[in-house]
């Protein structure tokens, strides 16, 4: 097992699965929407969530952890997520909250590290986010812009930095085929085709890098490159262009 594998949770699989492009028909029988939605929330809330994943964000905001989840909480609140979310969410935060952030993760009981990898306390609590989001094309769609955004963005600078560029990879094909989805999808596209004209030539450039990495399933006829260390570069200052916007409110016209 690669040794940096403990810093993201067990659960990964769970965006996975969630991914708008992993199921079949997400929008098939969608339950009722809340009367009003703010994409702001939706996006934040995809952003924060993979933050959370990440041992390295948890020991950041060590010092103040309660306000930062709290925040979370309250765009969960704001965002209308159903009580059985909000109770995932409070299971998870007593464990969470409870490990030593204040020391090293090798100085951690086998106990509090089996915490961190295999509690399925956020599992629970990350997929009733991506359930609720999917009550509605908008909220499906600004979460999980969100949520890749911030790993191509963040997290994959990060796992560069660390030499793990296989995951740096692989966090940008996920969020390439996601966004693939959303530029050509018809249930997407009145979200797509509201967004400014920069957001979507943004949103374009990173699903372009799909063609250039084979993809286990895809073509197996294409002929991938692979991504150089400039085309990684390229689609980390696009998503934090996505960012800048999203933070501005200014993700649509």
């Amino acid at each position: 097992m690669k040794k940096h594998l403990f810093l993201l949770y067990a659960f990964y699989a769970t965006f996975l699965v969630a991914s708008p492009t992993f199921a079949e028909n997400p929008f098939a029988t969608p339950p009722p929407a809340p009367a009003s939605i703010n994409i702001y929330d939706w996006y934040n809330l995809g952003e924060y969530l993979e933050a959370s994943s990440q041992l390295n964000f948890n020991f950041s905001v060590a010092d103040q952890m309660d306000d930062t989840y709290k925040h979370v909480y309250d765009l969960m609140v704001k965002a209308h997520v159903s009580d059985g979310t909000i109770n995932a969410f409070k299971q998870w935060y007593v464990v969470l909250r409870a490990l030593p952030w204040d020391k090293a993760w090798n100085t951690w009981t086998k106990e509090q590290q089996n915490a961190w990898r295999n509690s399925p306390l956020p599992g629970a609590w990350y997929k009733g986010v991506a359930e609720n989001a999917s009550h509605a094309v908008e909220s499906m769609f600004f979460y999980w812009l969100g949520e890749h955004t911030l790993a191509v963005a963040w997290a994959v600078p990060y796992y560069l930095s660390q030499g793990w560029t296989k995951d740096a990879t692989d966090e940008i094909v996920s969020a390439a085929k996601d966004f693939a989805y959303f530029s050509t999808n018809a249930d997407y596209n009145p979200v797509f085709s509201a967004l400014t004209p920069d957001v979507q030539k943004a949103i374009t450039f990173i699903a372009s890098a799909k063609k250039k990495v084979a993809i286990v399933g895809g073509d197996p006829f294409q002929k991938s490159t692979g991504l150089s260390s400039d085309d990684i570069a390229k689609i980390v200052d696009v998503a934090k262009a996505i960012r800048a916007a999203a933070q501005a409110n200014q993700l649509t016209q």
